[in-house]
């Protein structure tokens, strides 16, 4: 094998899942690189890209799709409502919010919620069965061509299906120690590959302390109509409908000193509803010279919450309780085509549009009557993205290999406030986003890559009305002014694959992010605030084994620094370090298990106040034989208790008392040690 060839063979296999990496086979090394020798170029990624399998999705205990972005280096995740509400997300120093500046697709169906009344990008994955997610590749920054809006810090694309194991006719049912009962039925042709199925899930769990109840159902399905010389053409369909309790934050000193339990809450009457009904079609057809995807998508969607965060500190007679209601229509349509004009080179072109149609409220109720007080936000508005792109991948000589290129952006809103015609406006934007990768192997084993990109987030559509918050919580480094306009980030990652053995393979990266205008939502105010210029500057480290066949070993470290470089203050709320160790077993004679420790040094929060660390041990475990399946998924195995969402505002529960409006830690706990029993049959 020429040197080249083994160069090709060692990338194969250190950037496979981290999961699904094979044992060094020098026999399956060729196979592998005849195989890579005859597929069309294809586009070159940073070193940091991760990619899931649903082997590595199942290895860990899981509710909700959103679960499968805890093992990305670079990810952390915190629930501060309860499950049916999205999650909190933190990537390499950003606090993403519930999806400001991470972009999630699902078959290549950008899901944030633009100008969501509850967090601009609002992201929610309920529709999706966690055993629904065929493979998930997370990129960390804005480096692909095809990465849209709300990608500042990157983008995680969600594909669907059925695995090997589990195709036919599927009947789970989960029993929990928080009283989870969870029914699961799925179909997939058994000699199919796994992308045709339907599903319908039914769910019950009353959580874990005080207001964390959920009640969903979902139905999920996916067909193709055709797939023959003419192309290949899938619909996909999903339902959800989703009710919730919510349990709000605890100032860590009425906890400390016993007036409320660890996971209990102050207001008991918090919750909320969350509905989806979402259709795509999606055709696509190769030929020896070039690829083309086309998509449409629609779909409708509601999201009602009634929720409390600062206690009577704002209203010390009728309290904060304000009730939101978020309803809108979405639309989307692209055009991809990579057309291959040399052995070494293919270009790429793209067109795309998607947009909304909302409106929104936010209405001030009383604490004891639930009668509406004010209304403090009517909003209706269209907004839409259009974008156009190009680039090309090209080979360069042996081993050098380039995919740039550059996308515009067109954002089009048209707001109007129903509570003052006067301040309703529109804004039309024009964003231009240059994206380069490259990677150039050194040697046999090491493979060096470089990536730059630029990446934005629209404005919200109330960014073009005069609402201005009454008070904020975040500290001083606040936005003084301008017009309306997007959010950029400018990223850069240098990083290297290696493989140096079966014993010993991964990734290491260095990478600095650099950001116009930050954004933060702020629970005093009960909105996004935007904030001075920041930066981001860190490295990350992922480490695997295969010592057996049939176990893995996988380690992985990131730290950064975020700050506002005007005034020196970090960047609230994001971790500076944190880190993840997984095993992970799958046996030839059914069994396997899963084990994964997660930690994270304390974070800085506003004005100064720094959190608490946290760390927790899971466990999953299981056995197949035949046509019957057990699973064991345990949280916290320690019961350790820990804070899992910490932040720094005032508050005031004491009803009757003078307000303070001095800012006080609060928290939200996280799971206690809890188990789940799943027992699956399939025909």
């Amino acid at each position: 094998m020429s040197p080249f060839a083994r160069a090709l063979v060692a990338l194969a296999i250190a950037i496979g899942p981290a999961s699904s990496v094979r044992a060094h086979d020098p026999d399956e090394d060729e196979a592998i690189f005849r195989a890579e020798a005859t597929v069309e170029l294809e586009d070159e990624e940073p070193a940091s890209t991760t990619r899931l399998s649903s082997r590595d999705v199942l290895s860990v205990p899981r509710r909700t799709a959103e679960d499968a972005l805890r093992l990305v280096p670079g990810v952390t995740l915190v629930q501060h409502g309860s499950e049916g509400k999205g999650y909190q997300f933190f990537i390499r120093g950003f606090d993403a919010v519930h999806g400001a500046d991470l972009e999630v697709t699902v078959e290549g169906v950008p899901l944030n919620e633009w100008s969501n009344v509850h967090g601009h990008g609002y992201l929610d994955l309920g529709f999706i069965p966690p055993e629904l997610i065929d493979s998930v590749e997370v990129t960390k920054g804005p480096f692909s061509l095809d990465q849209g809006a709300f990608a500042l810090a990157g983008t995680a694309r969600y594909r669907l299906g059925v695995a090997d194991d589990a195709r036919g006719l599927r009947a789970a049912y989960t029993v929990g120690s928080t009283n989870r009962h969870r029914g699961l039925v799925t179909f997939t042709p058994r000699d199919g590959d796994g992308r045709d199925f339907v599903a319908v899930e039914a769910l019950h769990d009353d959580g874990f302390g005080s207001r964390r109840r959920i009640d969903r159902g979902a139905l999920l399905g996916r067909l193709r109509f055709f797939d023959d010389a003419r192309g290949t053409l899938t619909g996909t369909l999903a339902l959800h409908a989703a009710s919730f309790q919510l349990p709000g934050m605890l100032r860590n000193q009425d906890v400390d000193d016993g007036r409320i339990g660890f996971y209990g809450a102050y207001d008991r009457g918090m919750h909320g509803a969350s509905r989806r009904a979402l259709v795509s079609l999606e055709y696509e057809r190769r030929t020896d010279r070039g690829e083309t995807t086309a998509r449409i998508s629609g779909g409708l969607r509601s999201l009602e919450l009634l929720e409390n965060y600062t206690g009577f500190l704002l209203d010390p007679e009728h309290g904060d309780r304000r009730a939101q209601a978020h309803r809108a229509a979405s639309f989307g349509a692209s055009l991809d085509h990579v057309q291959r004009v040399h052995e070494r080179v293919s270009l790429l072109f793209g067109l795309g549009v998607r947009g909304d149609v909302f409106a929104q409220d936010q209405t001030h109720v009383d604490f004891d009557t639930g009668e509406a007080l004010s209304v403090q936000r009517d909003l209706a508005a269209t907004q839409s993205v259009t974008h156009a792109m190009l680039g090309l991948r090209a080979r360069v000589g042996e081993v050098f290999r380039l995919t740039a290129g550059a996308r515009l952006d067109l954002v089009q809103i048209a707001a109007r406030d129903r509570i003052d015609p006067d301040r309703s406006d529109r804004g039309l934007l024009v964003v231009a986003s240059p994206r380069v990768v490259a990677s150039f192997p050194v040697s046999h084993h090491v493979e060096p890559t470089f990536a730059y990109g630029r990446g934005f987030r629209p404005p919200e559509a109330r960014a073009f009305t005069s609402f201005m918050p009454d008070r904020i919580g975040v500290g001083t480094d606040v936005y003084g002014g301008g017009e309306a306009t997007h959010t950029a980030s400018d990223a850069f990652e240098l990083g290297a694959r290696f493989y140096v053995s079966r014993f010993l393979y991964g990734e290491i990266s260095a990478f600095a992010t650099l950001v116009a205008r930050e954004s933060i939502y702020d629970h005093l105010s009960g909105t996004n605030l935007a904030l001075n210029r920041t930066r981001r500057l860190g490295g990350e480290l992922r480490l695997a084994s295969r010592p057996l066949d049939w176990l893995e070993l996988v380690f992985d470290g990131t730290g950064v620094d975020a700050r506002f470089p005007g005034s020196g203050a970090p960047v609230p709320l994001a971790p500076r370090f944190f880190g993840t160790f997984r095993a992970i077993a799958t046996h030839g004679s059914g069994v396997r298990g899963g084990l994964r420790l997660m930690g994270l040094t304390p974070r800085p929060l506003p004005h100064g106040a720094m959190g608490s660390s946290y760390f927790t041990l899971d466990l999953t475990a299981g056995y197949t034989f035949k046509w019957l399946r057990l699973d064991l998924d345990v949280e916290n195995l320690t019961n350790r208790r820990n804070r899992e969402g910490e932040y720094h505002f005032a508050s005031h529960w004491a009803r009757g008392a003078t307000p303070s409006e001095i800012p006080v830690l609060q928290s939200i706990a996280g799971p206690p040690f809890n188990a789940r029993l799943t027992i699956s049959i399939v025909y």
